[in-house]
């Protein structure tokens, strides 16, 4: 299991979503950066769009990038395994397609957490985070979305769900 091969099922997902919502864009994306041990997690993600703040420079609000920043919070998601489906589920457009065809299979959400993440991570140590707020302007996104944190001990995997109009 690779982060390409989640990448690849998250593309569908929003391909899919596309159709769904012909008004709403968006796209799906998961990524990882290096983790510093020497600091938190939201010390990580902090330094991580530090780096790349020339992105946030095109908002005419000259303190908009130290506002993002100071809005940033993250709270943890016990139990990931099991509570993560219920948190993703608009993203992957499970009650649209059950609405439409019946659940036939398994739904979008079941597939993402059952069998790519937690069989990427199996042999992994990980604790997950929601990322705050929601809107988050964030270099690598959409105008809304959804950022999950999966934090190991070397690097910081995001999970990225979002929608553009």
């Amino acid at each position: 299991m690779t982060e390409d091969y989640i990448n690849g099922f998250l593309e569908c997902v929003s391909r899919v979503k596309d159709i769904l919502t012909p008004h709403v864009g968006g796209f799906n994306q998961f990524f990882s950066i290096d983790r510093n041990l020497n600091g938190d997690v939201l010390t990580n993600i902090k330094d991580f769009m530090t780096e790349n703040k020339n992105y946030y420079k095109n908002s005419s609000d000259d303190n908009f990038f130290e506002n993002t920043l100071n809005k940033i919070s993250i709270i943890k998601i016990d139990n990931w395994e099991k509570n993560l489906q219920g948190l993703v589920q608009n993203w992957t457009c499970d009650k649209d397609l059950s609405g439409l065809h019946g659940k036939n299979g398994f739904l979008l959400s079941e597939c993402l957490i059952n069998s790519l993440l937690k069989e990427f991570f199996k042999k992994e140590n990980v604790e997950v985070y929601k990322m705050l707020p929601d809107w988050g302007t964030w270099h690598w996104g959409d105008h809304m979305s959804e950022e999950y944190l999966f934090v190991t001990n070397r690097k910081i995997f995001i999970l990225h769900l979002g929608e553009s109009s």
